[in-house]
């Protein structure tokens, strides 16, 4: 039997990560998983988050690029050692926040995959910011589920409003057979939540058509991601105190529009997971040790820091 696999994707700051661990624990805790985790820059902060709170985790890292382009050849022969290496029923893919997964579903579809579903999370209180953006707006057309998330930070009346403006976005940018103008997904579900937490009837109910190897070799992928710069920075353990770092924090650049680390302050006994998106940003529990504290950094245009 093929194995099953679903595609989480999303800009950056969608709250990926954080919706797929809610997944593996609320609806596959006694099932084989294995992860393939995809980060834009050299350094993965997703992998080590899903093994800190999913025991056993099988984890497989592709960095420094886009899973769905600059590394094609690689995942291609990612996928075929996975089904060699590990014993699994299914596999999750979170894809960069800078990736557009259609290139990743037929990639699944070629070497025998059945790919469920396509989840897109959409970041509901700072979309706006980027919605002009093609690749934004192939993720969601490309998605058979699409995820309004952080619903909380906005009103009712603003929800209704972000529904409508991505329904828009999904019926432009909806993947449609070239010869015929056929929708190659005609059925969609949209999803509102908060905290990436997901109904399991997405799990049980819904899967993304099976589409033909004619309708995949007419796709064309458009985006590219030369307006985007990473960086790292790595601090020692304990060398900073947390409110020296909100302080930091706070002098971020207008261009940051996303980051993201594990840090050890001074006067927090545990490490903390640090999640930075437009302007917002959050801490919460590391459940292990680290040896240096790390923090990743994506700017939109030329890198500025001060």
């Amino acid at each position: 039997m093929n194995k099953k696999s679903y595609i989480f994707t999303g800009y950056l700051g969608s709250g990926k990560t954080t919706s797929m661990i809610k997944v593996i624990e609320d609806f596959f805790k006694n099932k084989k998983v294995t992860f393939i985790v995809n980060e834009f820059g050299e350094v993965s902060i997703d992998g080590k988050v899903i093994s800190g709170s999913i025991a056993n985790a099988n984890i497989v890292e592709i960095n420094e690029g886009c899973v769905c382009c600059v590394l094609y050849d690689e995942l291609n022969k990612v996928l075929s050692d996975l089904q060699s290496k590990y014993d699994f029923e299914y596999l999750f893919i979170e894809t960069s926040g800078l990736s557009e997964p259609f290139p990743i579903y037929s990639t699944l579809i070629s070497l025998g995959f059945e790919v469920e579903s396509i989840i897109c999370l959409v970041d509901s209180l700072n979309y706006k910011k980027y919605a002009d953006d093609d690749l934004f707006r192939y993720q969601i057309g490309a998605s058979n589920v699409i995820v309004l998330n952080k619903i909380d930070l906005i009103g009712v009346k603003r929800a209704q409003e972000v529904k409508e403006e991505i329904v828009s976005i999904k019926e432009k940018y909806n993947l449609k057979n070239f010869l015929t103008g056929e929708y190659l997904i005609p059925k969609y579900e949209i999803v509102e939540t908060s905290y990436g937490e997901l109904p399991e009837y997405i799990f049980k109910d819904l899967k993304i058509p099976l589409l033909s190897k004619e309708q995949l070799d007419h796709f064309q992928d458009k985006h590219s991601h030369q307006s985007y710069i990473q960086e790292v920075f790595n601090y020692p353990v304990n060398a900073l105190y947390c409110q020296q770092f909100e302080k930091l924090v706070g002098s971020f650049p207008k261009n940051l529009v996303r980051a993201k680390g594990i840090l050890k302050f001074k006067d927090v006994d545990i490490p903390l997971l640090f999640n930075y998106s437009y302007g917002n940003y959050t801490f919460q529990e590391y459940p292990e040790d680290i040896e240096q504290s790390v923090v990743v950094a994506i700017y939109k245009n030329e890198l500025k820091v001060v």
